[in-house]
């Protein structure tokens, strides 16, 4: 009987120890992505997800980008630009209160949302860049904006044009026709660019630092 006793107790115990010391549960780290052109091409704007246990929070975000860049603060979005298009492996670390960490990596296929796919230079009056720009990005482009800079037989830059498309859906292919503000016979050659361009994105970007009282993380 007592044999039979000091074994309930013992099973007793152990499931208490292994109740407040079992395995530790990790925040769930995840992330998603989207393109943002307002400055750079090849900004992107990137949104986690991330929860953890309730009654805990998360305090520090470390994005990794294999550009051999990073991101570590106790911010939740971030803007990353990379230097060219391509495939890269993206990280993100994220540590709750506890001091527990979550990690996920994802590929993120870069490349500019807007892209011009043919133009050509129209000399005489107006001298004019003609061309069709796309919609490369699963997103609505509310505005592209495209500038045209013309240039003489030497190289000297002239004037310059701008035109802005509006509404671009994804996948959807415009014309598009910039003139150049003053003209000039001694106009030669031309380049065409995205300069920018406005993304519709699902998510919501700010830049809020996780706060002590946060609980819906």
């Amino acid at each position: 009987m007592k044999k039979i006793l000091g074994l309930s107790v013992i099973v007793i115990v152990g499931f208490v120890v292994a109740s407040c010391f079992g395995p530790v549960v990790r925040p769930i780290a995840d992330f998603t992505w989207c393109p943002d052109g307002e400055n750079s091409v090849l900004d992107y704007h990137f949104f986690s997800h991330s929860t953890t246990i309730p009654g805990h929070y998360i305090i520090r975000f470390d994005w990794q980008f294999d550009d051999g860049t990073s991101i570590d603060d106790y911010y939740r979005d971030v803007v990353h630009r990379f230097a060219e298009e391509g495939t890269y492996f993206v990280t993100l670390v994220v540590t709750d209160d506890r001091g527990v960490s979550g990690t996920v990596s994802k590929n993120a296929h870069v490349t500019p949302a807007a892209f011009i796919r043919t133009w050509n230079l129209t000399l005489g009056f107006p001298v004019q860049v003609m061309g069709e720009v796309a919609n490369r990005s699963a997103y609505i482009l509310p505005t592209v904006t495209l500038k045209a800079k013309f240039y003489d037989a030497d190289g000297l830059r002239l004037t310059d044009g701008t035109v802005v498309i509006n509404d671009l859906e994804p996948g959807e292919r415009a014309a598009f026709t910039v003139k150049a503000q003053e003209h000039s016979s001694r106009i030669f050659y031309a380049t065409v660019a995205v300069e920018s361009f406005t993304v519709d994105c699902p998510e919501i970007f700010q830049l809020v630092p996780m706060r002590s009282d946060a609980s819906d993380l």
